[in-house]
């Protein structure tokens, strides 16, 4: 039975105390006390034996399961099968099941049917299942997820929507549902209603008011009456008090299954219960799936919260009576508000004072006491009369749990509720201490003694009972509000208000008064720190106002009783028996509290209160007591006097407070002062704002601001004698520097209304004019202050002046006293302080005869050395932002110019040198804001300099920058920014104009000045940023004209070009190079990049117009400059070490010579193909080509393109030069390309024009039309007419007119792809008997001892000829085949790979030779010929491959004919190829072209091989161990290498020199292949004595593969083969090539040198590096290697001779392993060899798996010889396997069987024959021996029967 209920059991003394507790709330006094019961007498105490009768909530009985309809009304064989499971998902456990089932729902039945309409038949579904959806709606309102009530709250929402479902809902409320079932849905719905989740609220809200209503139609709504609200009551009582239990019933635990008994065995024993069976502990059986989202206490206080909002909403409704039969009033929830256990939803603790025999509802959970207190501010706005019958209960409840709260959101909702309360109710103070009385007296009467016999006590006195609540509000205080002083702090003074003097004046002990209690607790919040916070002043406010608001209201409630007692009237009945306290004690009261206030801002260690707001507060204090007693404020205010005269003049506090030391304070710091200003003000303020009301209400003028002004003049006469004193006398500087901060601090409150006192002023002005220099010296902020609020101009200038003269002499005297510098520096930055505070007056100036200057050019001139942030930076920049204080106007422009001067000289020392700092930038850029400044006003500066500065600003702001950008020096780049930016907007235009054109020519400058640091790129990389007012137009504002750089063209010499680029260019002729012209090694012709000017101009323009195509083709002219430098830029390249006018060998170090020739290509591309718009542009050609037949000008408006290609002919044909015929040659190629059969007889009918006048150029056009053009009829022609020609030339002429001749016929001659014939077989026979007359004329015997010879050019060009004539000759026989094999080997013996001379020779005699080559594969008569000619020119082309080019320099030509070389020792006979071979081979590896590293592997390879097989023979045939067998020194040079040691000047000279490397470590590996093991063991010992793998190949091998920047960065090898690499299809600069063949290296290591690799790793001392090393070999190599090798082992070419049958090899691939059996009579010695998974790095385990006939030590050392094979030895498996055959032949060679069993092996014990007859030499085994002796009686030996023994 619940409490309330019945009859009351409550004892007597409980009735009492109710009883009294009814009297005071009710406000009546019972005239006598209720009778005391009865004592018990002592014979009956042994009755009394059982406990004190306590609050009991009796549990409630748990109601029986509600059954689902859809299992008993037979609902599971009507509904649809996939509705039926969404049905039975609601039954589930599992919080997803149950989601997934709603959503369903939702959207496969609900929507559909709203979309269907009310005569679907979706409908009727839903109808027919909604009882088993209503039966699962509670469950689901309270189940523990937010989505699931989400959920059911929105599909509720819907269900309503559909008609039928909705008066089918209507019912079931009505009329079917039971009273379980009522309540449980209406409860759940409604607490659903005001759920914590505020989105379920919502929805379940809107379906509760929806269907629940007080008025409405009654046929649509639920109207509210008794048979709702009484279910909804007792729901909501029971979800308020036991939440779990009702949880439990809603959602009950499976029923427990019947224990399986188990039946001991043969009928024996008691059953035993399955394990199944067991129960746990704990009560909730359930799973805990669908309560991983809340605990136990959280759910808890989620249904509280939703129950308490339910209960608010039933007393809403609950007086709305919508029906008069209907008794509904507020006793609905009377008995829920009478249960202590309601209301310990307040308490904060986990037992409650007023509930100790329960847990509080609100412990923990702070959502549950916040809504509990938003239930009181309900209750006590609407609710008041329910509040009457609980009062004494609620009281208690309330006070008790205020207090001690410290959740600052609970307080945050407490304050209103518990506020309105106390006023409402402010007897609740009195009801709670009754209520602790009582308890209290009820223990008593419990406890007492019950013995008669024990005498009386003596009465005691009479001690009013302390309030529990009023000794926790005390607390409160103490603890700072609990907290929340900012919340707190504004309410004590209300709640003080309502606590009665009966409790607050109350004295629990004697000696304690209640005011001093009250004032300790206060302050106890300041002494324990309890203010600390982030706001510490706010609080410390809000601590200080509220402490003194309190005072006040004591003072007054003592006031006010001390009049009504003098009035003769009686104490009211609080205060009756009390000594509330006289005036006297309300004085001492206020003076220590205000002493202690003073102390405390003054000390400031625990109140941090803002002066101003302190002040305020104070002086709002001393208004409100001069209120309410004149006495009293009398007392105050001397208080504060006392305190500030002493704080003023730097005395102690005048108030002993202890500190945390126990010592009294001796005094105040400088902040004292500041204090006292302070609060003089904020007094002088307060006392004239409440002077002027009483006057303005018609009162008499008050004396508070006279008492404020006597106070003032009073403290600042004092302060003025004693800093005169100071300044006089001792000079103290402990005093000098209070006093003067104290009147700083005065003067700066007060302003110049301190100045209207006229003797303050006349001692103030003759305390600064007689100590002027020591104040600005010592407290400059006094003269500051001074200066700002003494309005004397005469006085303030006089006094500036003479501060100027004595700092000028100061400096004067710097020279000889070396400290005055920084005393120089400290004055003049206190004067600036002042200035920039505007402290100084404006007309303060420097006159005619004073000089400041010296002062600031010596400031001036050690800013400009240090840094921007030193003082002397910042001391000069507000001097030139504000120089009237110090300088003329003369000496201002003076200071203006130095700084200009040295802005531009560093400037243009920054654009020059490369090494000048960027530091000194920092203090001069730093000055310039208020230098701009002066230059936009004063107009007296010269404009020159003017323009000088603006545009030094502008190249720092955007050009330097592009070349010298970093973070370090980003604020002077934008400070240089700001200032052009704003002089753009603010200068005229003139003005802008001139200076932009003076930036443009400077720019012009900079692009062709090879001596600056910024390069043509960072101008143009200055022009996309867009300069604010920089408009530019290109290429005329920034690039040199046409004609400047024509002029320059000119003066280059044009036929600087080296010999040898002729092997690529036919054009080049022969002979010596020219090496006239500039000299490369010059460093003042090239910039930092190795560009002349000539190339930076054009480089740049090139990137503009490639850029800007629009503007390329109006600037076609530049096409030829790009031309020609793309022309130098590649011949520079091809051959590096050639002099070059216009580049240096920085050049190919920067890497931009291939971009400028990629650039030129695109250029070119566009111009002469891209860029055709109209017909007349498509036949540009045709017209430049009969222009130039006709030697006419061009018609007008003819295309640009052809004036360009007429002028560049021109040009060319003028000068004839090599370069002007390359460009030619270069320009016809692309306009060829497209022309008809036509055309390109007019361009040869040029040529031909041209031959004598210009041959070179002729060649050009020649060329260009082979190349390009569709073969012309007229070509045919000249090329017979050039062969014929060569018939008439004379052997005297055949050096000059032959050679031409034959460069004429070399250059007509077609692509050997072509299928033009070059020549016809006759005339081509007479061109080699045309050079082969030359060659007998030239050479016989009476030639003139003065003719030079037939020279070798003329010799090379008929090779070049011959190459052509071969294919033509080759059905032709005679004797011009052995001239041409004379020509080719004369070539071949004239030239060297190692001489650039020669190169050209040799690159076309070694193309002869290929083409005779090529010929003689096909011709079988030629073929013979050839066979007698081969070996000695192969021999030599071998030679030449053998030269090592050490000395010589790297250029393409040479490469080229290593190339060459290399194609034709590819095939070179076998009698070529020997074992010494690849020492004199291998350096072809590190060449400079990758072509030839490609090609020299292939030839090496096979010279590996031829090694490796000489020194297998030598070490075989050799018995004796003489024979040397040694890797090759020449590759163990190329191996002992460190790579990215800076040997290759550019990323792909690197590249190749790397992949060099690497092939040499692929040889390397080559020797190894078919090597034999002495061979093997020799390679090996020599690599581990030269320790070359952890020298050279494993350092080398971490970089490739990026294994030293850890296992993540590591080069991921999952795509690529390892196992594998083919060198003929490497490709450069792939970006992988290079890691992929590191690993194929580091894959062959671990192949051929497993022992030397496992010793590297284990030494490795980087035990990541190490890791590293072993997880990549495991995770990539490892399962290689293994596969590898057991594919070697099951390889019958590998193990043909090995396995046999005894000796059995089984592979167990799965494994990873090795079995290895041997047969001897019919037993099998086996072993195995496991692989580990990380192999080679671990050894290859050898077990022993079967051993018979062996001797264990023999065996293992056979073992450990297998292991030594494979491991030390670097063996494969395959060889220790052998070994161990090897092994046990030799051991079972020559046995034989046992005479006694015929087996060599024992059956017994697997031993041998060892126990010999000594007659007949027979041996047995010991254990048949011992059989024998045994059944045969006798030790005879069983075949001789001789004795054995």
């Amino acid at each position: 039975m619940a409490k309330g209920g019945g009859k009351s059991s409550a004892s007597s003394g409980t009735r009492k105390k109710h009883a009294k507790r009814a009297a005071v709330a009710s406000g009546a006094v019972p005239e006598e006390p209720l009778p005391k019961e009865t004592k018990m007498k002592k014979k009956d105490k042994a009755n009394k034996k059982e406990p004190r009768q306590k609050m009991y909530i009796p549990p409630v009985k748990p109601r029986p399961t509600q059954p689902d309809p859809l299992e008993t009304s037979g609902l599971a064989h009507t509904l649809p099968p996939d509705l039926l499971v969404v049905l039975r998902s609601f039954s589930k456990k599992a919080t997803v099941t149950k989601t997934r089932a709603l959503e369903d729902l939702q959207a496969s039945w609900v929507e559909k049917a709203l979309q269907e309409g009310e005569d679907g038949m979706l409908v009727y579904t839903l109808s027919e299942m909604l009882p088993v959806w209503l039966h699962h709606l509670p469950a689901l309102f309270v189940h523990p997820s937010r989505r699931v009530r989400h959920l059911t709250a929105n599909l509720q929402i819907s269900f309503l929507r559909i008609p039928t479902i909705r008066d089918q809902t209507l019912l079931f409320v009505r009329e079917t549902a039971t009273s379980p079932q009522l309540e449980s849905l209406l409860g759940t719905w409604c607490m659903a209603a005001h759920d914590i989740d505020r989105a379920v609220a919502i929805s379940a809200l809107k379906s509760w008011n929806d269907i629940i209503s007080a008025s409405g139609d009654p046929e649509r709504v639920i109207q509210i009456n008794q048979h709702i609200l009484n279910p909804l009551q007792a729901f909501l009582q029971r979800a308020v008090l036991d939440p779990i239990g009702l949880y439990t019933d809603l959602n009950p635990p499976p029923p427990i299954a019947p224990p399986s008994l188990v039946q001991a065995k043969r009928g024996q024993g008691r059953p035993v219960p399955s394990p199944g069976s067991r129960r746990d502990d704990d009560a909730n059986t359930r799973s805990k799936g669908e309560e991983m989202e809340e605990s136990e206490t959280d759910r808890r206080a989620r249904l509280r919260i939703g129950a308490f909002g339910a209960v608010r909403w039933l007393l809403d409704v609950a007086h709305i009576k919508p029906n008069p039969n209907d008794n509904a009033d507020g006793d609905l929830t009377t008995p829920l508000f009478k249960n202590p256990a309601f209301w310990s939803s307040l308490h904060f603790g986990e037992k409650s004072p007023f509930a100790p025999e329960i847990e509080s509802f609100g412990f923990g959970q702070p959502n549950v006491r916040k809504s509990a207190w938003g239930f009181i501010q309900s209750l006590l706005q609407a609710w008041k009369g329910l509040l009457e019958p609980i009062l004494p209960l609620l009281s208690t409840s309330i006070l008790r749990s205020a207090w001690g709260e410290t959740d600052s959101n609970v307080q945050s909702v407490m304050w209103q509720p518990l506020l309105m309360f106390l006023k409402e109710y402010p007897s609740s103070w009195e009801l709670d201490r009754v209520s602790v009385v009582d308890d209290d007296a009820d223990s008593d009467e419990e406890d007492v003694s019950e013995d008669e016999d024990r005498p009386a006590r003596e009465p005691k006195q009479k001690e009013i009972p302390s309030s529990a609540a009023y000794q926790e509000f005390l607390h409160f205080l103490e603890l700072g509000c609990s907290g929340s002083p900012m919340q707190g702090y504004p309410t004590v003074v209300v709640t003080l208000s309502t606590i009665p003097s009966s409790i607050l004046m109350a004295r629990t002990q004697p000696d304690i008064d209640p005011l001093a209690q009250f004032s300790t607790s206060f302050w106890a919040a300041i002494d324990g720190r309890a203010l600390t916070s982030l706001h510490r002043a706010q609080t410390s406010a809000a601590f200080l106002s509220s402490l003194l608001e309190c005072v006040t209201f004591l003072i007054r409630r003592i006031i006010g009783h001390s009049k009504r007692i003098q009035e003769g009237h009686r104490p009211r009945l609080s205060e009756e028996g009390l000594s509330v306290g006289s005036k006297e004690d309300a004085i001492s009261f206020v003076k220590d509290q205000l002493s202690q206030v003073w102390t405390e801002l003054v000390l400031g260690n625990g109140l941090k209160v803002e002066g101003r707001a302190a002040a305020r507060i104070v002086g709002h204090t001393i208004l409100a007591l001069q209120d309410v007693d004149k006495e009293l404020f009398d007392n105050a205010w001397g208080v504060l006097i006392e305190g500030i005269s002493k704080a003023a003049s730097g005395g102690d506090a005048g108030a002993k407070v202890e500190g945390k030391e126990g010592k009294e304070p001796t005094g105040y710091g400088t902040g004292a002062a500041a204090l006292v200003s302070v609060f003089l003000k904020g007094f002088d303020d307060q006392f004239r704002e409440k002077d002027a009301k009483e006057v303005a209400a018609g009162g008499v003028h008050g004396h508070s601001e006279k008492l404020v002004e006597e106070l003032i003049g009073q403290i600042l006469r004092s302060s003025i004698g004693r800093l005169n004193m100071a300044l006089s006398g001792d000079k103290d500087g402990v005093v000098v520097k209070n006093e003067v901060s104290f009147l700083v601090h005065m003067v700066e409150q007060f302003r110049s209304a301190l100045f209207r006192d006229g003797d303050f002023s006349q001692q103030i002005d003759a305390l600064v004019e007689q100590h002027t220099f020591v104040l600005l010296g010592s407290n400059p902020e006094f003269l500051l202050s001074y200066f700002a609020h003494r309005k004397d101009v005469t006085r303030c200038q006089e006094l500036w002046l003479t501060l100027l003269r004595s700092i000028s002499n100061i400096s004067k005297e710097a020279p000889s006293d070396a400290n005055q510098q920084p005393e120089v520096l400290a004055l003049v930055e206190t004067l600036l302080k002042g200035i920039q505070s505007g402290r100084l007056s404006v007309d303060i100036h420097p006159d005619g005869e004073f000089f400041f200057e010296e002062v600031v050019s010596g400031i001036l001139t050690v800013a400009l050395s240090s840094s921007s942030s030193s003082k002397e930076v910042a001391i000069i920049r507000q001097i030139v932002d504000r120089p009237g204080f110090f300088l003329t106007s003369s000496e201002v422009k003076e200071l203006l110019t130095t700084i200009i001067s040295a802005f531009w000289t560093l400037v243009d020392a920054i654009l020059h040198k490369p090494d000048h700092l960027l530091t000194g930038l920092d203090p001069i850029v730093a000055l310039l804001p208020p230098v701009v400044e002066h230059l936009a006003t004063d107009e007296a500066i010269d404009q020159d300099l003017r323009r000088t500065f603006f545009t030094h600003t502008f190249l720092l702001a955007y050009l330097v920058p592009q070349f010298r950008d970093d973070e370090a020096n980003k604020g002077v780049f934008d400070t240089s920014r700001e200032i052009w930016t704003k002089w753009v907007e603010k200068s005229p235009i003139q003005v802008k104009e001139k200076v932009i054109a003076d930036v443009k020519g400077k720019l012009k400058e900079i692009v062709k000045d090879v001596g600056v640091q910024a390069l043509p790129e960072h101008v143009l990389g200055l022009l996309t940023i867009h300069p604010p007012g920089f408009i530019v137009s290109l290429p005329d504002d920034i690039f040199s004209t046409n004609q400047v750089l024509v002029q320059w063209l000119d003066d280059l010499p044009s036929d600087t070009f080296d010999s040898s680029l002729a092997v690529i260019d036919p054009l080049i002729p022969p002979g010596p190079t020219d090496e006239s012209g500039v000299d490369a090694s010059d460093p003042a012709s090239f910039d930092k990049h190795g560009f002349s000017a000539y190339a930076r101009v054009v480089s740049a323009l090139l990137q503009v117009l490639i850029e800007d195509r629009q503007l390329a083709k109006k600037n076609i002219w530049a096409l030829r400059h790009f031309l020609v430098l793309s022309l130098y830029a590649d011949d520079f390249q091809k051959v590096p070490g050639t002099k070059n006018p216009v580049f240096s060998s920085g050049a190919l170090a920067s890497g931009k010579l291939a971009l400028v020739g990629t650039r030129v290509r695109q250029i070119v591309t566009y111009l002469l193909k891209l860029s055709s718009a109209t017909k007349d542009d498509e036949a540009w050609s045709h017209n430049a080509v009969d222009a130039l037949l006709s030697e006419r000008p061009l018609l007008a408006g003819t295309s640009d393109k052809a004036r360009f290609l007429v002028d560049l002919v021109g040009v060319a044909k003028r000068e004839d030069s090599v370069r002007d015929s390359r460009v030619l040659r270069d320009v016809l190629q692309h306009v060829l390309d497209d022309v008809e059969k036509k055309e390109a007889e007019k361009w040869i009918t040029l040529a031909r024009k041209l031959e004598k006048k210009a041959p070179q150029t002729s060649m050009a056009i020649v060329m260009a039309v082979i190349r390009s053009a569709p073969e012309p009829a007229n070509l045919d022609r000249y090329r017979n007419e050039l062969a014929a020609s060569l018939l008439g030339i004379s052997v005297a002429s055949a050096n000059q007119q032959g050679l031409l001749a034959l460069r004429k016929l070399a250059a007509s001659a077609p692509s050997p792809d072509s299928e033009v014939e070059f020549l016809p077989q006759t005339r081509a026979v007479n061109v080699v008997k045309a050079c082969q007359s030359w060659v007998a004329g030239g050479g016989g015997d009476d030639e003139d001892e003065d003719d030079e010879g037939l020279g070798e050019e003329v010799e090379s060009a008929m090779a070049a000829v011959f190459v052509h004539l071969v294919p033509i000759l080759q059905n032709v026989s005679g004797k011009h085949w052995e001239f041409i094999f004379d020509v080719a080997e004369s070539g071949l013996e004239a030239a060297s790979i190692t001489e650039d001379e020669t190169l050209v020779t040799l690159a076309r005699s070694l193309r002869l030779v290929i083409a005779i080559q090529e010929t003689v594969a096909t011709n079988k008569a030629l073929r013979a010929d050839w066979q007698d000619r081969k070996v000695p020119i192969l021999t030599m082309v071998r030679d030449l491959a053998m030269a090592k080019l050490e000395s010589a320099r790297a250029s393409l030509p040479r490469s080229i004919c290593r190339e060459l070389v290399l194609t034709i020792v590819q095939d070179l006979p076998e009698s070529l190829v020997d074992h010494e071979t690849l020492p004199k081979m291998c350096h072809l590896v590190i060449d400079a072209s990758s072509e030839v590293q490609r090609m020299a592997y292939k030839l090496l390879n096979n010279a590996a091989k031829k090694r490796t097989e000489h020194l297998v023979i030598e070490a075989g045939v050799e018995t004796e161990s003489n024979v040397k067998i040694d890797l090759p020194k020449e590759l163990l040079d190329i191996l002992q290498q460190h790579l990215g040691d800076g040997r290759g000047e550019t990323l792909d000279q690197e590249e190749q020199l790397t992949f060099g490397y690497l092939l040499g470590w692929m040889l390397l590996f080559d020797l190894f292949q078919d090597a034999s093991l002495k061979v093997r063991a020799s390679y090996i010992d020599q690599l581990r004595s030269l320790d070359i793998l952890a020298s050279y190949f494993f350092p080398n091998l971490l970089v490739l593969l990026r294994l030293d920047e850890g296992i993540s960065k590591a080069f991921k090898l999952d795509v690529w083969g390892i196992d594998e690499f083919y060198v003929d299809l490497y490709e450069p600069n792939s970006g992988f090539a290079i890691p992929v063949l590191a690993a194929h290296l580091y894959y062959r290591a671990l192949l051929t040198l497993p022992s030397l690799i496992n010793a590297w790793v284990l030494d490795c001392r980087d035990r990541q590096l190490s890791s590293t090393i072993v997880t990549y070999t495991a995770q990539y190599f490892a399962p290689v290697i293994i596969k590898s090798e057991l594919v070697h082992v099951r390889d019958s070419k590998t193990v043909g001779e090995l396995v046999d049958s005894n000796f059995t090899i089984k592979v167990i691939q799965a494994a990873n392993e090795v079995v290895a059996s041997y047969l001897v009579d019919d037993h099998h010695l086996e072993i195995k060899l496991k692989i580990p998974t990380d192999w080679p790095l671990h050894k290859i385990e050898v077990k022993d798996l079967k051993r018979v006939g062996v001797d264990e030590n023999l065996w293992r050392a056979w073992l450990l010889a297998v292991q030594q094979t494979i491991w030390s030895h670097n063996g494969r498996i395959i060889d220790g396997l052998g070994l161990f055959k090897k092994n046990v032949t030799l051991h079972f060679e020559g046995q034989v069987e046992c005479a006694i069993c015929y087996s060599i092996i024992s059956t017994m014990d697997g031993s041998l024959p060892k126990k010999p007859c000594k007659t007949c030499k027979n041996r047995f085994h010991a254990g048949c021996l011992f059989k024998w002796f045994e059944s045969s009686h006798s030790s005879s030996c069983p075949l001789c029967r001789s004795d054995i023994m």
